[in-house]
């Protein structure tokens, strides 16, 4: 896991799957890389942009096995505190309306900016008022 991910996941209090839970060796079968986090009791895709012209690739197989849980996020970063964030139906919304297109090749969704600015947050206490979380309240 890149350093920017593990410093926005500690500052949102996100933590990785446990190993005692009992979906855990279900979810690792799926999820391979340390980009699936759990976050106030929800689950939460984190992807990082390094690029000059961010963008972005989620695997079709992660958003079909995340739409089986009532709500998931994908927070879309482009440094350890900025980014936008999604919740299931804007994910979904996005995915069937074209936005976020399927390639082929990879099954990856590819998304590029722009991104819409209701989505995008500056800073992990912005982020967690973004989807109504007191930061105070999780430390």
């Amino acid at each position: 896991m890149g350093d920017e991910i593990k410093e926005f996941t500690t500052a949102i209090g996100a933590k990785e799957p446990n190993p005692g839970d009992k979906n855990y060796k279900i979810f690792r079968q799926v999820f391979k890389r340390s980009n699936y986090f759990i976050l106030n009791g929800q689950f939460a895709i984190i992807k990082i942009s390094r690029s000059a012209k961010p963008f972005w690739g989620v695997g079709k197989d992660y958003i079909e096995f995340s739409n089986n849980t009532e709500n998931y996020f994908l927070i879309l970063l482009v440094s350890n505190r900025e980014g936008w964030v999604f919740t299931k139906a804007e994910i979904n919304n996005n995915i069937k309306s074209n936005k976020w297109r399927l390639r082929e090749e990879d099954k990856n969704y590819k998304i590029n900016l722009p991104l819409p600015d209701k989505n995008s947050f500056i800073s992990s206490s912005h982020f967690m008022k973004k989807i109504g979380i007191n930061l105070q309240a999780t430390n």
